[in-house]
């Protein structure tokens, strides 16, 4: 479809944003992740990539959601501004 084959990227849901942050800070201590967590409107989502490649999606429903937002791919969430 995109070029990467019979399968894009595969994604999944935290529980909570407590269980994101969580996930969040361990991918990025491997170096699996980046700090850019993107604001879709309704969830947050951040992209990784495993060991051989394929990438990964967690998402959480957005607890800063202003209703009726709906934000193009590459919004950063204000709740996790750039790093320094």
């Amino acid at each position: 479809m995109f070029g990467r084959g019979r399968l894009d990227h595969f994604a999944l849901q935290a529980e909570s944003i407590e269980a994101f942050e969580t996930i969040r800070e361990r991918l990025r201590a491997r170096g699996a992740a980046d700090d850019f967590v993107t604001d879709f409107g309704p969830i947050l989502s951040l992209f990784f990539r495993d060991p051989d490649g394929l990438e990964g999606e967690v998402c959480v429903n957005n607890p800063d959601l202003v209703p009726g937002a709906d934000n193009p791919p590459g919004t950063r969430a204000a709740r996790y501004p750039a790093e320094a």
